[in-house]
């Protein structure tokens, strides 16, 4: 579950700061789950066993988690509220503000299969990073991908790995990247600052060969850099963002320091929940 937290978007980019990168990973998972269409179920509810076995093993039900989210459309404004019990979500309700229009259940989510919902991304298999928002359809395409994602590590200071790109759109990494692993887990994942560049690159290719781009939410690991470093990058997103016209946001795990020089939205520190 997520704690108390709220955030409102800005025009271009958005930088979401926790302590912890596992924190990271829960608050996207939430908003996967709230713009999901084939995760509800009220019916569990109506389940006997299943509230009798928790309380039985727990001593306690599930907490349920709430959240809601108020997104615009290119005619309407809508509020999205949802509630998950464990990972299912039983209630639902859209409201068209502005509008007495409001769903309910599974009406509620009829009508958000009908929309172009946010594309929220995770860290990639470092042998199998496919390319989920921009698929190269040239190889006009695919070169200016590799170029876009390799000057801005360049930029950044981190010139001695680079991407390549296949015409199927598979993403790989050529160079010595072991530094940015921490931990034997983490060596099957791409680096998280290159996975974070190939989404933006992904996203400003499918803004200008399209003329749109949905708005992307990905995580970024700072733990293999130092501020400076980290403060480079997210600077780069933004400057890139703004120039493109595209919404990109950003949840990284992060510090006060950090999070008050790139203007990042804080959420909350977990230890002030804990008794």
């Amino acid at each position: 579950m997520w704690y108390p937290f709220s955030a409102k978007l800005k025009p271009y980019s958005t930088i979401i700061g926790a302590a912890y990168y596992y924190e990271i990973g829960e608050l996207i998972g939430l908003i996967r789950s709230m713009f999901a269409t084939n995760n509800h179920h009220p019916e569990i509810l109506s389940k006997p066993n299943v509230r009798m076995t928790k309380r039985y093993l727990t001593g306690s039900s599930p907490p349920k988690t709430v959240c809601s989210i108020t997104f615009k459309t290119d005619q309407n404004e809508y509020k999205l509220q949802r509630c998950f019990y464990e990972q299912y979500s039983v209630e639902a309700k859209l409201h068209k503000i502005g509008t007495d229009i409001v769903y309910h259940g599974q009406n509620a989510i009829q009508v958000l299969t009908k929309f172009h919902k946010p594309l929220i991304v995770s860290d990639e298999h470092l042998f199998r990073s496919n390319s989920s928002i921009f698929k190269p359809i040239n190889d006009y395409s695919r070169k200016t991908l590799v170029a876009l994602a390799n000057n801005w590590l360049r930029m950044v200071g981190i010139g001695d790995s680079s991407f390549d790109i296949d015409y199927e759109g598979r993403w790989s990494l050529r160079g010595d990247f072991s530094h940015f692993y921490v931990g034997r887990h983490h060596r099957a994942k791409m680096p998280s600052v290159h996975n974070l560049f190939s989404k933006l690159a992904q996203a400003v290719m499918k803004k200008r060969t399209y003329s749109m781009c949905v708005p992307i939410c990905c995580p970024f690991d700072i733990e293999t850099l130092n501020n400076f470093e980290a403060i480079a990058v997210i600077d780069l997103i933004k400057h890139v963002c703004k120039e493109e016209g595209i919404q990109f946001i950003v949840a990284m795990n992060s510090n006060n320091k950090i999070n008050s020089m790139i203007d990042a939205v804080e959420a909350p520190n977990l230890s002030i929940y804990e008794t």
